[in-house]
């Protein structure tokens, strides 16, 4: 009886905390009704899912109130030029499950391509796969998301997605089809892009909770610590000595495999690039979540970098949602049971997102779960009593027992 009472009452007081709002922030009142570009800040974001299904908005009488998410990226256009076409080995759909292509890879190394995408309203999840003989195929992305898939004027757009370095011979796009229509690919390849954001842009600054320095075998190692696991898609670097540099860098984690039933750990890459004097010292990576990460600098036989400072950047995540003015408003992130919202607001939503007004999240206040204390259980519930009574029901039972035993002796002699 004791132990099934407190494993409800365990697993009762585990549901609780999973369901506990870990942070929350208020919307600032906005000055006009209708849709409103919400920017979510870092202190937030890092407490959000990866994918950020549990964020909700809710209004003063506790509503929830629809939005969608509106990656930084939506508010940027890509300039292609010189656009040179790879060989597109196969096609194959599965209905309402994935669309694959396959493409053969003409360079030595690769890690970024351009798609051209008949115009699409929605976002579309892909995963990408390398192979040297298109039958063992090895991973290179396990979730990316391809978004703004649409041109005002014309009836396709050039979309530039990156990946770390690989040197694959063939590669492979699965695009996720369960939950969304396919999109029409018309063609893969190379070019030379240009970024140009429609509205100002502007990176977050990921707090490092540590950073240390290791000279070792010509190269400088750095280790970095964030407090909770963040998304990394840039670094800067400022050098100040020595003047010219061409450093090669590696940007990578640590994980852990099974090897023959013994577990090992290894170097994984997330990114490579070079350090250069005469160019900018901002590198833009494919995006990373991790709590750690590793920095190696190639040396050679050259003098050590001076680093003065290296910063970790974000790209900022909006969220789009139909707010009244004076309202108040909250968002919350955190409970990671929930699942996306099923709204609707994005399949009717016709205005430029370029030209929404913007709404702040202020007064951010973490709140860590509490975990409710065990009530004292009533002497009848504790294990001395429960083995007192069974001491005494045991006793009752053998004292009838031999007074059934003398009496069948007793009726035996009579």
């Amino acid at each position: 009886m004791i132990k099934p009472i407190k494993l409800f009452i365990f697993l009762f007081g585990g549901l609780l905390f999973a369901q506990s709002t870990m942070v929350t922030g208020r919307i600032a009142p906005v000055e006009t009704d209708g849709l409103h570009r919400i920017q979510i800040p870092q202190n937030m974001r890092s407490y959000a899912s990866r994918d950020l299904r549990d964020l909700r908005i809710k209004d003063a009488k506790g509503h929830e109130v629809p939005y969608f998410i509106q990656p930084g990226a939506d508010y940027t256009s890509t300039q292609i030029s010189d656009f040179e076409e790879f060989v597109i080995v196969s096609k194959t759909r599965e209905a309402d499950t994935s669309s694959t292509y396959v493409f053969k890879n003409p360079l030595k190394t690769i890690e970024s391509v351009v798609l051209l995408v008949a115009n699409y309203q929605g976002s579309k999840n892909y995963r990408l796969e390398g192979s040297h003989n298109q039958k063992n195929w090895f991973g290179i992305v396990n979730n990316g998301q391809l978004n703004q898939l649409n041109h005002s004027s014309q009836t396709s757009v050039y979309k530039d997605i990156s990946f770390p370095l690989c040197s694959y011979q063939f590669i492979k796009i699965v695009f996720d089809d369960r939950y969304s229509l396919p999109i029409n690919l018309l063609k893969i390849g190379t070019a030379h892009t240009q970024t140009i954001s429609t509205v100002p842009v502007m990176m977050e600054n990921i707090p490092v909770e540590g950073l240390e320095f290791l000279e070792k075998d010509k190269t400088t190692q750095m280790h970095i610590r964030f407090k909770r696991k963040e998304v990394v898609n840039q670094i800067k670097i400022d050098i100040d000595a020595p003047s010219l540099y061409n450093r090669n860098a590696v940007l990578y984690t640590l994980k852990q495999r099974e090897v023959k039933r013994k577990m090992e750990t290894y170097r994984h890459t997330l990114a490579r690039f070079s350090i250069r004097s005469d160019g900018a010292l901002i590198f833009d990576i494919p995006s990373v979540y991790e709590q750690e990460l590793y920095l190696e600098i190639d040396n050679k036989d050259n003098p050590k970098l001076d680093i003065k400072r290296i910063d970790f950047m974000q790209k900022p995540v909006y969220l789009i949602a139909a707010l009244k003015k004076n309202e108040l408003y909250k968002v919350t992130a955190g409970n990671t049971n929930l699942n996306f919202p099923n709204y609707d607001l994005y399949e009717v939503t016709t205005a430029s997102k370029s030209e929404l007004p913007i709404a702040k999240i202020t007064e951010i206040v973490y709140k860590q779960p509490e975990q409710e204390t065990l009530k004292s259980p009533s002497f009848w519930q504790q294990s001395w009593f429960m083995w007192t009574s069974i001491g005494v029901a045991t006793l009752m039972i053998l004292y009838v027992v031999s007074n059934l035993i003398k009496d069948l002796n007793t009726n035996k002699k009579t």
